[in-house]
């Protein structure tokens, strides 16, 4: 559980000394960053100011498909076992998201483990290797004995907290359930190996979420680890002391809501809640204790495909929220029924809806139109003007603005950058 602690000091981070309603300064800077080719211009014009707003348009639908096979996933591999056609293989997945059979391999490949190009010996000789190395660092803490560990305080209270969290992870589930589970000792001992891998960072409450489904998925011990490292290597600012990735987020969410859904943010903002950290720990563990289980194995393997942008999660968020703001509006709800609502989503909620929802959301932002207004009831901020214009990912190098360009590049099913 995330603690109020926690929540309270993201809120006064955020808040500061400014007035309620006065947003921050970095928002303006962020949205280029939370949206698919989206472009910010500021720029000011004597005696007069001009907004270019964005029409979203009516949001299309999406269809999404079934998972991939493991006849197709073969069928994407040379007589070397090299995966080919990437491009497309990431699209299917982002689309449909894999049978069962086929995340013990897959998701060694999305979550970058093992590289895309590499031949079937090939990786027969990275697991050699990673074996080792992986022995080797379990070896370090299990060889401490208990009066070194009485003079190492930081392993003493990484130790505990980890016996603590272990033993209230996913109990439910068949794989973890039962006194003396075999399950609880590998999450134990990959947590404990992953301290001596990143000391610095060590155990923060909350990975053990993480690593739940890794390992599940694995039955190994040592490619859950490593699949583990690739995950906190994207996750790891979220566990920092400064806590700066999450604050990023939270910053890039309202403002993408913002930009989506104006009255909305408004009514959040005017109930004490315009920064979103009601959805904390949706960002902190990526949903895991928002979804069913099974769900969030569907939902991260879809999120690692990286398509259709590297913040899909945001847009997750923001579909969630677009189904529940009529009630929350409706129903007038405050600050702490808000929370309250939030909160009681735990696994109430559809990941084949979300996710198309959040697709269709994604979609509708990427083709929007811009308009310009001269009224003096469009809305100002301060003495700048904001122009907001969205490209496709053909022609985000195109727009050239005076001062200054904050961009982010749309990640297609065609990108080059693709192995």
């Amino acid at each position: 559980m995330v603690s109020s602690r926690i929540t309270n000091y993201i809120f006064d981070a955020f808040r500061g000394t400014e007035e309620q309603h006065q947003r921050p300064p970095e928002e303006v800077e962020l949205l280029g960053e939370v949206i698919p080719g989206l472009e910010i211009n500021q720029q000011e014009e004597p005696g007069f100011e001009v907004i270019t707003r964005i029409d979203l348009g009516t949001r299309p639908e999406v269809n999404r498909t079934g998972p991939l096979s493991s006849e197709d996933w073969i069928r994407h591999q040379d007589t070397e076992g090299r995966m080919i056609n990437i491009p497309l293989l990431k699209q299917v997945i982002f689309k449909g998201g894999l049978c069962h059979a086929l995340r013990k391999e897959a998701w060694k490949f999305l979550l970058g483990y093992v590289p895309w190009d590499s031949t079937l010996e090939e990786r027969k000789v990275l697991q050699r290797s990673r074996t080792d190395e992986y022995f080797r660092m379990k070896l370090q803490w299990k060889s401490v004995s208990e009066e070194q560990e009485r003079r190492n305080s930081r392993l003493r209270d990484y130790r505990s907290l980890i016996e603590k969290d272990v033993n209230r992870t996913d109990r439910s589930n068949r794989f973890y359930e039962g006194m003396d589970n075999p399950g609880l000792v590998l999450l134990h001992d990959i947590l404990m190996t992953y301290c001596m891998f990143d000391f610095d960072l060590g155990y923060v409450q909350g990975m053990s979420d993480l690593l739940s489904p890794i390992l599940y998925v694995m039955e190994n011990e040592v490619d859950a680890f490593w699949c583990f490292v690739c995950f906190m290597d994207q996750m790891h600012q979220n566990f920092e002391e400064q806590m700066q990735g999450m604050k990023t987020q939270l910053i890039q969410l309202s403002t993408l809501l913002r930009l989506l859904d104006l009255s909305f943010w408004n009514y959040l903002e005017s109930q004490d809640s315009g920064f979103l950290y009601f959805c904390f720990r949706w960002l902190l563990i990526r949903f895991k204790r928002e979804l069913s289980f099974q769900d969030v194995l569907r939902l991260w393997e879809v999120m690692w495909t990286g398509l259709p942008c590297d913040n899909f999660h945001l847009l997750v968020c923001c579909a969630i929220l677009d189904s529940e703001k009529q009630k929350i509006m409706e129903e007038n709800y405050g600050f702490n029924e808000i929370l309250k609502h939030i909160n009681e989503l735990s696994m109430k909620l559809d990941i084949e809806d979300i996710l198309q929802k959040a697709e269709g959301i994604c979609e509708q932002i990427t083709s929007c139109k811009v308009r310009s207004a001269t009224s003096d009831n469009e809305y100002v901020q301060q003495r700048q003007i904001t122009s907001l214009k969205v490209h496709s990912a053909t022609s985000a190098n195109e727009y050239v603005q005076q001062r200054q360009i904050t961009s982010l590049k749309v990640r297609s099913a065609t990108s080059d950058n693709e192995p």
